[in-house]
C-alpha cells in the first residue's frame, strides 16, 4: 500500500496595517462597529476600509500603494519589509480617519507611515525624535504610555456605561464666545487625575471615567449602608486657539488634539464671588457651569487663554 503525499502552498500576506483602539472612558481595547478608512494623502479618494479581526484589531489590505508589499512573499519573512523601506519613492504618507456610526466616539484623524509592522504606534511628532505620549486623566499607577494603541474620546451623547461617572459642560471661551472645538476638559479628584474627553465641534464634552474609592468614614458597629458618597473635582482644560480665528475641521487630526495639552487654559468658576468647590455625588452624573453668568449663557463652562 503506498502512501500519497500532498504538497500545501503556503500563501504568505503582510499587513500594513493594523491597528488597536482605546476607550478612554471604559479603558477597553475591544471595540466594534468603527469605520476605519485609510488613504494616500496624496489620493483621498482610494480609501480602504480596516476591518476587525477576531482580537478587535482593525487590519487594512489591499491598501492602494502596498498591494504589491501585501502579496510579497519571498524569503526570509522579513524581506518583504526591507524591500518596502527601500522603495524609491518611498511609500509611507498616509492618512487614517476614524468614525463611529453608532455615536459612541468623536471622529478622528491622523497620518502614518506605511507599512507598519506590528501594531501600530501613534508618535507625536512636536518631540524630536517623535515618540509615544501619556495622556492625564488616567488613574493607574504608574501612568501607561500610549503605545500600540489609540485613544478614542466619548461623543457627549455616548449613553453612560455602567458603573462609571460622568462630567458634563459646554465649552466657551470668556469674552469671546468662542467656541473651544476639538479641545481637552480633564478631571481631577482630590487631587489624583481621572478622566480626560474632547470636546466636540460645538464645544460639547463627556468626561467618563471610574468612581474612585468611597471616602473613609469612622468605623461603626454594624457598618451603614450608603450611596450617598461625595467627592471634590477639579477640572482643568487643554486648548490651543488658532489665530486669527478659523473654522474648526469636521474632522480633528489626533496631533493637533493631542499638542494641547501643552497649551492648559484657565477653567473660570464664577464670574462674581468666589464659587463653592465642584462636587460629584455618587451615581449622579455632573454638570460643570461656570457660575454668575447671564441666565442666557448659563449652562457654558468658561475657559480663558489670558
Amino acid at each position: 500500500m503506498s502512501a500519497l503525499l500532498f504538497e500545501l502552498e503556503v500563501l504568505q500576506r503582510n499587513a500594513a496595517l493594523g491597528l488597536r483602539f482605546w476607550d478612554m472612558a471604559t479603558a477597553s481595547s475591544v471595540i466594534d462597529g468603527l469605520v476605519v478608512e485609510v488613504y494616500p494623502r496624496n489620493a483621498p479618494n482610494a480609501r480602504k476600509r480596516a476591518l476587525p479581526n477576531p482580537s478587535g484589531i482593525y487590519v487594512a489590505h489591499r491598501v492602494s500603494g502596498l498591494i504589491d508589499f501585501e502579496f510579497d512573499d519571498r524569503e526570509p519573512v522579513e524581506q518583504p519589509w526591507i524591500n518596502a523601506l527601500d522603495a524609491s519613492p518611498p511609500r509611507s504618507g498616509y492618512r487614517i480617519e476614524v468614525s463611529d456610526p453608532f455615536g459612541r466616539f468623536l471622529p478622528l484623524a491622523f497620518d502614518a507611515g506605511l507599512p507598519a509592522r506590528g501594531l501600530f504606534t501613534w508618535l507625536a511628532p512636536w518631540i524630536s525624535p517623535p515618540q509615544p505620549i501619556v495622556l492625564p486623566g488616567s488613574p493607574s499607577s504608574p501612568p501607561q504610555l500610549l503605545i500600540e494603541r489609540i485613544p478614542l474620546f466619548s461623543a457627549p451623547s455616548r449613553p453612560l456605561p455602567q458603573p462609571l461617572a460622568v462630567t458634563y459642560a459646554q465649552l466657551r471661551e470668556a469674552g469671546t464666545q468662542r467656541v473651544p472645538a476639538w479641545s481637552l476638559l480633564a478631571v481631577d479628584i482630590d487631587g489624583a487625575p481621572r478622566g480626560i474627553g474632547m470636546a466636540d465641534r460645538d464645544g460639547r464634552v463627556a468626561v467618563i471615567y471610574p468612581y474612585p474609592e468611597p471616602p473613609r468614614t469612622p468605623l461603626s458597629s454594624p457598618p451603614e449602608a450608603r450611596s450617598d458618597f461625595r467627592w471634590t473635582v477639579e477640572l482643568s482644560a487643554f486648548w490651543s486657539p488658532s489665530s486669527p480665528p478659523i473654522e474648526a475641521p469636521a474632522v480633528p487630526d489626533l496631533a493637533d488634539v493631542l499638542a494641547q495639552l501643552a497649551t492648559p487654559c484657565t477653567v473660570i468658576d464664577s464670574l462674581s464671588s468666589p464659587a463653592p468647590p465642584r462636587r460629584l455625588e455618587y451615581r449622579r452624573p455632573m454638570t460643570a457651569r461656570t457660575e454668575g453668568q447671564p441666565a442666557a449663557d448659563a449652562s457654558w463652562l468658561l475657559v480663558s487663554t489670558a
